[in-house]
């Protein structure tokens, strides 16, 4: 099994990679290259004009439909990225194309169209690296060579995906020798491609440390997460709401008002190694954000990615039980007031308590058989309905994966200063209690980031990557594109 030790370039040294040549204005070698085989070396119209051939300079050629062409062109929307009218759907079949010229570098096409009347006939200009991107997705391939790749079934894509999936297939898990990406919180406010770095670390490795977030003004439950709460709209988006509670953050005090309230909120409890929102259906906390608003303290993460490849090689039929038996987590969560504040500073105020159930494998598998999500969290863990003839296996597995994720050889312990915010992703990385030094005071809060709101967050500054890199493509070209297809424009 594959071991990384994680080296972030705001932290430690990595030479001359992707990022920092992005940063330092050096344009890789091997993406001039790729732009060049973008380019067009012939395109004609075909079949009366109802069909363009191109033939790009690496040597593949793609027959597209004219209606596409004229359907895709971003002078269809307007300023709001929405297209102008709803009619142009029963009118973009009526276009062929009557001229296509290639302009003399081979960086973009014109294509004249023609519909009955010449007071119809529209010209207009799409860049080689647009049609390119899309020719193995909408093409018919006319050679052998083009029939490689990306090529679709006839069902169209698989689904939205992400520009993340790429990295998401080539996670590499990581035990105690890990190197916590690290990262300047005042930086990362300024630098887009820093924000970008980091995005992309919360899927690889799935942690990381941002340093110098700011100290809140005051440390009560409405005021103690401020600073967090500004820093994760500026770089991502809004934390999520809690169906309860006031704030879009939580807070924990070393003598917490929540402690009687529940064992997560008991910090003379000794917690496992868990993920949070485990009894949420569908684990909606995809980013969790956990700030030291005082006190330094130091603590622990897991990989659940590493513990669980681990099962496969050396336990198969326990990973087998853990990927496909339905576990339940539940609970009544009874912390808080209906005016949002924590139930015991609100006396008098009637309680808001609700329930909260969700049964699903320990470890969820996609359909390719990657590591999904793991859910882990045995305080939260309810009442399972096990059948009878696997009861006692598969509390065995459960068990050897419940002591796994507790090891030294499977946790990274790091330290925690005051004011920073440490990073994870809550669908792979365990974590446990923070070791609070003697006399310290500590109060940390926390907050969750949803997938799609982290990976549309990556989407839009990878786009406003590649503007800064080809002021030609710019959002128009690269607004309103499926991820599969937009990758190849922004990688």
């Amino acid at each position: 099994m594959a071991i990384i030790g994680v080296a972030s370039k705001f932290s430690l040294v990595r030479g001359i990679g992707a990022s920092h040549r992005l940063l330092h204005g050096v344009v890789p070698f091997q993406t001039m290259g790729a732009r060049r085989t973008m380019k067009i070396a012939s395109a004609h119209a075909v079949n009366n004009g109802k069909h363009v051939d191109i033939e790009f300079v690496d040597n593949t050629a793609y027959r597209f439909h004219t209606s596409w062409i004229k359907d895709s062109h971003p002078n269809n929307t307007g300023s709001d990225y929405y297209r102008k009218s709803a009619k142009t759907l029963f009118e973009v079949d009526q276009y062929v194309a009557e001229r296509v010229e290639p302009c003399e570098d081979g960086s973009q096409l014109k294509v004249h169209f023609k519909n009955c009347s010449i007071e119809n006939d529209v010209t207009e200009q799409y860049f080689s690296s647009w049609l390119k991107a899309f020719a193995p997705f909408v093409g018919s391939p006319l050679n052998e060579k083009s029939k490689s790749g990306d090529t679709l079934a006839e069902t169209g894509l698989p689904g939205t995906g992400s520009l993340l999936d790429n990295l998401y297939k080539n996670r590499k898990p990581w035990r105690s020798e890990l190197q916590m990406p690290t990262f300047d919180g005042q930086e990362m406010l300024k630098d887009e491609d820093m924000q970008i770095e980091f995005l992309e670390r919360m899927m690889d490795p799935g942690c990381a440390l941002i340093r110098n977030i700011g100290k809140p003004n005051a440390f009560g439950h409405a005021e103690a997460g401020i600073p967090m709460e500004a820093f994760v709209e500026k770089i991502i988006g809004r934390l999520n709401q809690h169906p309860v509670r006031a704030t879009r953050f939580g807070v924990m005090h070393t003598q917490t008002r929540g402690e009687l309230a529940g064992a997560d909120y008991d910090h003379k409890n000794p917690l496992s190694m868990h993920t949070d929102h485990s009894v949420y259906n569908g684990t909606p906390g995809y980013l969790q954000f956990m700030y030291q608003a005082q006190g330094s303290v130091y603590s622990r993460v897991c990989d659940g990615l590493a513990v669980a490849e681990y099962m496969k090689e050396n336990h198969p039929e326990d990973y087998h039980l853990l990927t496909s038996v339905q576990l339940t987590h539940s609970s009544r969560n009874c912390i808080y007031a209906k005016n949002g504040a924590y139930r015991r500073d609100a006396e008098g105020s009637e309680g808001a308590s609700f329930e909260l159930v969700h049964t699903h494998p320990v470890l969820t598998l996609d359909k390719d058989g990657h590591l999904e999500k793991v859910v882990q969290s045995e305080t939260k863990r309810g009442i399972s309905a096990l059948p009878f003839d696997i009861y006692d296996r598969y509390m065995e597995a459960y068990k050897r994966w419940t002591n796994l994720v507790e090891e030294e050889q499977f946790k990274c312990e790091f330290d925690w200063p005051e004011h920073s915010v440490v990073v994870m992703n809550n669908w792979r990385v365990l974590h446990g209690r923070a070791t609070v030094p003697p006399n310290t005071e500590r109060v940390m809060v926390f907050g969750y980031v949803m997938k799609t709101i982290y990976e549309n967050r990556h989407r839009l500054l990878k786009q406003r990557q590649a503007e800064r890199r080809n002021p030609d493509i710019n959002d128009r070209w690269l607004t309103r594109l499926p991820n599969q297809v937009l990758t190849h424009l922004v990688q």
